[in-house]
């Protein structure tokens, strides 16, 4: 469908009904699975398609959802409030097509929907990922079959049910919310404390697309609002998400040269140093930020690997013991002060740390093998191979534990294991030297 925008409002019906509203280009590949996870949920469907070239408009089709075509024009909040226009039931929920809500979670969102006296609810986006290196990663606990498989997610409270009400909309180009209108309107919020299971992250087929229009906007923001800090912050991320920390570093220069007070645009700064390997500029980056901010866990995990990479294992230990002690719970702090005791000497307090690493994740890659060198320095044979079968088991540093496991074989003197281990290790990394050495003096077995 084509045409003029409706009034909003003007067709909306009662009774705790919802109007499920999306904006799609190109999204055949999620659209089905987030539309079945709220299809008993919701009363109609919008969807302003901004273009699409695959099958997205006839998978929609397929759940009765009303169609509305768009010209993509650069601005999420001006879509969003396109969609929203078109809603005609009491309710509105926001989702993207890669998004779902769990099974065990619709019944509650109905009930909560029914009983509070609040305009709109809040949920937290599960932004899932697989890099345990982000500072505001939330290690996941396997709470939802719908995370099985991944690391942790990024939390992050948004509305996502609100009233079909013209004072509610959205703004802002990028990372477009609906809270400035709830702020203006003075209209109340609950939270609900339940999820939304979000995927972006973790689909590389569409990660470098989502990545460049958002960079896009992004340049767009920083140029209309000069002025606003955050604009500066949120461009600088996006470049160095793509790799590129020269345009960050660029950046935070010069949003710092207008707020050189702002938290984030010096860790921004030092994250686009450290990773231009110019690590003394980084290191006074961070400790700038953990002078005003002790328990930034960003700050203080860098700095801590710029310590370990220079050897300096008791400042490690000295600023991550002090992170800890200020609220610091994450599984790469525990690591990486696992491996600084583990350098000074101190192996009990490293075998410590690298078990509270196991309790926060089990699946946490490499520990294990850490734990079996520690092992086999003391002749604990059998603790060492069952480290080493965990860290196989959770598909880790699978080259590692292999290399650990023929060189153990060697010491037993079981000669065709070590070979057969060594082996092992160059299927994985066929240039490995410990490998191929141990395999040439060893051709015969």
């Amino acid at each position: 469908m084509k045409g003029k925008i409706s009034v909003r409002g003007s067709k909306k019906k009662s009774g705790g009904r919802i109007s499920l509203c999306m904006i799609t280009r190109d999204e055949e590949c999620f659209l089905a699975q987030c539309l079945n996870s709220v299809k008993t949920l919701v009363d109609e469907i919008i969807v302003v398609d901004t273009g699409s070239t695959d099958r997205t408009v006839d998978i929609a089709g397929s759940y009765g959802a009303k169609i509305y075509h768009h010209a993509w024009e650069g601005d999420f909040s001006k879509h969003r409030n396109q969609s929203i226009s078109y809603a005609t039931e009491e309710w509105i929920l926001i989702m993207d097509a890669d998004e779902v809500i769990a099974p065990r979670d619709l019944d509650k969102v109905r009930q909560i929907l029914n009983s509070v006296g609040a305009e709109g609810l809040m949920f937290t986006l599960r932004n899932y990922e697989n890099k345990l290196d982000l500072a505001n990663l939330q290690i996941n606990p396997n709470d939802y079959e719908e995370g099985e498989g991944y690391q942790g997610f990024i939390p992050q409270d948004l509305i996502r049910i609100f009233k079909n009400d013209p004072d509610i909309y959205f703004a802002g180009k990028v990372h477009e919310t609906v809270t400035k209108s709830f702020h203006v309107s003075g209209k109340l919020v609950y939270n609900t404390g339940l999820p939304i299971h979000h995927y972006g992250k973790v689909r590389k087929d569409r990660i470098y697309q989502k990545q460049q229009i958002y960079l896009r906007l992004g340049e767009d923001k920083v140029r209309e609002n000069p002025d606003d800090p955050m604009a500066y912050k949120g461009l600088a991320d996006h470049y160095l998400e793509l790799g590129m920390p020269d345009r960050a570093l660029e950046l935070t220069d010069k949003g710092l040269a207008l707020f050189p007070d702002i938290i984030e645009l010096h860790f921004n700064r030092g994250l686009a140093l450290n990773r231009m390997q110019q690590l003394g500029e980084a290191k006074i980056e961070y400790q700038w930020v953990l002078d005003r901010k002790p328990e930034h866990l960003g700050a203080c995990h860098n700095l801590s690997q710029i310590y370990f990479s220079e050897d300096q294992f008791k400042a490690v230990v000295e600023l991550l013991t002090r992170g800890i002690d200020l609220g610091l719970c994450h599984p790469a702090v525990y690591f990486l002060l696992g491996r600084a005791y583990d350098a000074v000497g101190n192996r009990e307090k490293s075998l410590e740390k690298f078990d509270r690493v196991i309790e926060m994740q089990p699946d946490f890659p490499d520990v294990n093998c850490y734990r079996a060198v520690i092992f086999l320095n003391r002749n604990m044979y059998d603790a060492a191979l069952s480290a080493l079968e965990r860290e196989i088991e959770i598909g880790g540093n699978l080259a590692g534990a292999y290399t650990l496991l023929g060189q153990m074989s060697h010491e037993l003197k079981d000669l065709k294991s070590a070979v057969q281990f060594f082996q092992k290790v160059l299927t994985i990394k066929p240039d490995d030297p410990t490998a191929k050495i141990y395999l040439q003096q060893n051709a015969g077995q």
